[in-house]
């Protein structure tokens, strides 16, 4: 029989952030944005109850997910001097990508693998003529810190299957026709406990198109990249 309300800290839990994964949670009383990483839905105590579906987000204080596969909960107890994140076991984002502008402040956590998936990439992205096919995946999942105003950098290639849950303040995801970032065409809103739909175009099970895009900071901002990476 397995064992329900199987915890662990996730790998980025730390002094101004606090994460765990909670799996097979039953009647799980809890606190923070709380992001159902599974493909079923998860349900929240209230009246009536709440539907979380698959691979969407809310926000909790101090509520009980009645019943869920897998899930993280990221919360944010204050935020004074919080960019001291920065010093938390983080890395700036050029230490791994030496291209990467010097006088950005764009931060990076540690990455977790949650484990895997089996699930169609072309219904995960809505696109209008999926195919029925399935495919496996890990699950990783990182945070991303900036200040306000910040530029995280326009691209367009993944080899991954990325959405996005917003933990703390405010930004946008911004979509571009051209690499320079001059001609911008959507853009995609992010307040705590969103995440958003995918903007990738799955055109096999491993090629991935994706728009020009960035994510910008309107306040300071945690978000968390959950990405999907093809194993077969």
């Amino acid at each position: 029989m397995t064992e329900n309300n199987r915890t662990r800290p996730l790998a980025f839990d730390g002094t101004f952030v606090k994460a765990h994964m909670v799996e097979d949670a039953r009647d799980y009383r809890t606190t923070g944005v709380v992001t159902n990483l599974s493909g079923k839905p998860m349900y929240i105590a209230g009246d009536p109850i709440g539907v979380i579906p698959a691979w969407r987000s809310t926000i909790l204080r101090d509520g009980v997910i009645i019943s869920g596969d897998r899930a993280s909960i990221v919360d944010v107890p204050g935020d004074i001097n919080l960019g001291g994140i920065a010093l938390d076991d983080w890395e700036w984002l050029g230490v791994s990508k030496p291209d990467f502008p010097r006088r950005t402040p764009l931060y990076i956590s540690a990455k977790d693998i949650i484990g895997q998936v089996e699930l169609n990439p072309w219904a995960l992205s809505n696109h209008p003529e999926p195919k029925d096919e399935l495919q496996r995946f890990d699950i990783q999942l990182n945070l991303w810190w900036a200040p306000a105003r910040t530029d995280a950098g326009i691209h367009n290639t993944h080899s991954f299957i990325e959405l996005h849950t917003q933990i703390f303040g405010q930004g946008r995801i911004q979509l571009f026709r051209d690499k320079a970032g001059t001609d911008l065409y959507r853009e995609i809103s992010a307040a705590p406990g969103d995440t958003h739909d995918p903007i990738v175009w799955v055109e096999d099970k491993r090629t991935f198109t994706y728009p020009w895009h960035r994510g910008w900071t309107d306040t300071d901002a945690i978000w968390m990249a959950i990405e999907f990476h093809p194993t077969d």
